[in-house]
């Protein structure tokens, strides 16, 4: 059954502000919690909003995804995850396992936008994308920059 959406845009854009606030904080900052802080909130009415079983999957997801990325920095635990991706991509640099979970929560976003069909719960996945990217900036810039970079790059070739 549908969700209510009387109050549903105020929601989206309080949590929408929330999210940028937090954004803004952590990449100033250099404080990853403030980011993910911030995008828990939105997250959960994500899940609260949609509807599906894979859509309701990748929002429960996202959010236990941001709970894993809170545990993994206040407990500062290292991880090399290319150890065990190793298995099954060729050589692979040390890679810390903090830097996936943003991946992850890009990718669950991107599923949400395509496979929802509500207006709010796009909304919604736009922003856990937005934050996503500003919390793999936050814990690495330079490796953000090393795919940026020749992106901007090839994009300024096809506008001239």
């Amino acid at each position: 059954m549908a969700k209510p959406t009387e109050h549903a845009a105020l929601i989206c854009a309080i949590l929408t502000v929330i999210a940028a606030l937090g954004a803004v904080a952590a990449i100033y900052w250099k404080q990853p919690l403030a980011v993910i802080i911030a995008a828990i909130p939105a997250a959960a009415y994500e899940l609260y909003r949609t509807e599906g079983f894979t859509t309701k999957l990748a929002s429960a997801g996202v959010l236990a995804v941001l709970v894993a990325e809170i545990v993994l920095i206040v407990g500062k635990i290292e991880l090399n995850i290319a150890r065990f991706v190793g298995k099954y991509v060729g050589s692979m640099p040390v890679v810390d396992a903090k830097l996936a979970g943003p991946v992850i929560i890009g990718l669950l976003a991107v599923m949400l936008v395509r496979r929802t069909a509500g207006i709010y719960t796009k909304w919604l996945a736009v922003v856990l994308f937005g934050a996503a990217v500003a919390l793999f900036y936050t814990l690495d810039p330079a490796l953000l920059s090393k795919f940026v970079q020749p992106a901007l790059q090839e994009g300024a070739k096809h506008i001239k």
